[in-house]
């Protein structure tokens, strides 16, 4: 007994002896002496050029990834040390447009571990890292997502969008007493998405744009929460902390869960007697995923599986057609020269009460189009693109990168690059006028075999929308608005409003910023 004691006491003094602020400052500047010599003179990626603290640590990235400014960071760093440069210790920016085509062009460029780190969900197409995987999900819903797939559910599409929006917008002039309508845009267009995906996916008419009802809105949002939870903070997943900080989260994913596979068991009741009848099966992704088939395999998915999809599809396009809606109606009143010629376009080829289709819009407002596009360049909504170096390694811009690195495709800093576009902070939709190959180089959808599944859907709800509301209504903004296009930047661009980044790039302040005045046009 005395001897444990006397080793106890021992091991206390020791402890004591370390912990003193002397010995802690001494252990500290080791450690990052180590680190920076590691830096400077070790490391794979020392040639590589970057800021010197990211070669060091982590946490400078962290910072401005908990902040939503890592964008902001890519873009200058990128104009500050060229288009391949260090951001963390074993992570290199790839922000060259050529570069960011050849990773997002191949499986061997697999994506990071931490899309691995969720488990709430069946292996879906968003999060996988199997190529094999990948390939079969996308031979299975490509047709439905097809432009000629998509076409058959346009209907339904544009009840819930663009139809559903313009019902909302002419009930509020129409309650004005001067016929000058307040809304905010920000919202409408989120609400108005949300139900495009949920009626197609669900099979169900959602109308929380119209009606408040947000209860599956809720459920996707918890949904979310977790998914992003789970990626930077995998111990959520373990108890206590599951139980600490993630029930109810937990709870509202398997609400959701519930409430799809409650929906495919209601439509397949449905088509006993659709089928029966001789009637037409509904046209909607829900009936789409239920009957898609993998043409090589013949695997056809699961309802879990079918439910998974429709979530992620929900997730994933909802917020990122919304946003990019929102930055063009702002850019496009911050520049009013462009917006009034996007005016003109459209009033010219349509009739003031005419409902304007997808292929209408497409075939007649080439300018409309570029204006999406370009909004897309600036302010895309979708965030960097971690992926893994493969093995074996790869040159790029002459530069060896080891396997087990990581590479980020940074879109902002790619979208911004000086050697391929000229004035790149200058909103000039003339830019994409007829030139298809400038259009392919915008990476706001990613490219090559993970390219956005639900793009076509995307332009659908893009062009549609704009076009509609462009037609029917004029457009202005409210007299106390904080911005407008005389206030410029020192490049002499209109400022833009602030931005958060947390899955896509939205308006800080939505409720101040997003107001417009909509009269009726005559």
């Amino acid at each position: 007994m005395t001897g444990q004691i006397t080793t106890l006491s021992l091991l206390g003094s020791t402890l004591l002896e370390l912990l003193r602020p002397a010995n802690v400052f001494c252990g500290l500047g080791a450690w990052l002496g180590w680190r920076v010599a590691y830096a400077l003179y070790f490391s794979p990626l020392r040639n590589i050029p970057g800021p010197f603290w990211a070669r060091v640590s982590g946490l400078p990235m962290l910072l401005h990834d908990l902040g939503g400014t890592e964008a902001d960071f890519m873009i200058k760093n990128s104009e500050k040390y060229g288009s391949l440069f260090v951001m963390e210790p074993n992570k290199i920016a790839v922000c060259d447009p050529d570069d960011c085509q050849i990773i997002l062009s191949s499986h061997s460029f697999a994506k990071d571990m931490r899309y691995a780190q969720v488990d709430i969900l069946e292996p879906n197409l968003f999060l996988t890292r199997d190529p094999e995987l990948s390939r079969q999900r996308r031979r299975q819903i490509g047709p439905a997502l097809s432009m000629s797939g998509l076409g058959k559910m346009e209907p339904m599409l544009m009840a819930a969008g663009a139809q559903q929006l313009m019902g909302k917008w002419d009930q509020a002039i129409g309650d004005a007493p001067d016929g000058r309508a307040r809304v905010c845009y920000f919202y409408d267009f989120s609400l108005m998405t949300f139900d495009i995906i949920s009626s197609l996916g669900f099979g169900q008419t959602h109308r929380s744009l119209t009606t408040g009802d947000r209860q599956v809105l809720h459920w996707v949002s918890q949904t979310l929460t977790l998914m992003l939870l789970q990626m930077v903070a995998p111990i959520v997943k373990r108890l206590p902390f599951r139980q600490l900080f993630a029930k109810s989260l937990h709870t509202d994913v398997r609400k959701l869960i519930a409430f799809g596979l409650q929906a495919i068991e209601d439509r397949k009741q449905a088509l006993l007697t659709i089928d029966a009848g001789g009637v037409e099966r509904p046209r909607d992704l829900l009936q789409a995923f239920i009957d898609a088939e993998d043409p090589e395999s013949k695997i056809r998915m699961t309802p879990s599986q079918v439910a998974t999809e429709t979530i992620l599809t929900l997730m994933a396009g909802a917020d990122t057609s919304s946003n990019t809606l929102c930055w063009t109606v702002h850019l496009l009143l911050m520049h009013p020269r462009c917006f009034a010629k996007v005016v003109e376009e459209v009033r010219c080829a349509f009739e003031p009460e005419q409902l304007i289709s997808f292929k209408e819009a497409k075939e007649s407002l080439p300018y409309m189009e570029a204006c999406v596009y370009e909004s897309m360049r600036m302010q895309p909504v979708s965030g960097n693109l971690p992926r893994c170096i493969p093995r074996g390694g790869v040159v790029l811009q002459n530069y060896f990168i080891p396997e087990g690195l990581t590479c980020s495709v940074g879109i902002a800093a790619a979208n911004m690059n000086h050697g391929l576009w000229e004035k790149p902070y200058v909103f000039s939709p003339e830019r994409f006028v007829g030139n298809e190959e400038r259009k392919r180089k915008v990476l706001s959808f990613s490219a090559g075999v993970r390219v956005c599944p639900g793009k076509n859907l995307a332009w659908m709800e893009l062009l549609t929308t704009l076009a509609n509301i462009f037609n029917r209504y004029n457009i202005e903004m409210p007299e106390d608005s904080l911005f407008s296009p005389k206030q410029l930047d020192s490049n002499g661009c209109p400022i833009l409003m602030p931005y958060k980044y947390s899955i896509t790039r939205a308006p800080r302040f939505p409720e101040r910023d997003c107001n417009i005045v909509i009269t009726k046009r005559k």
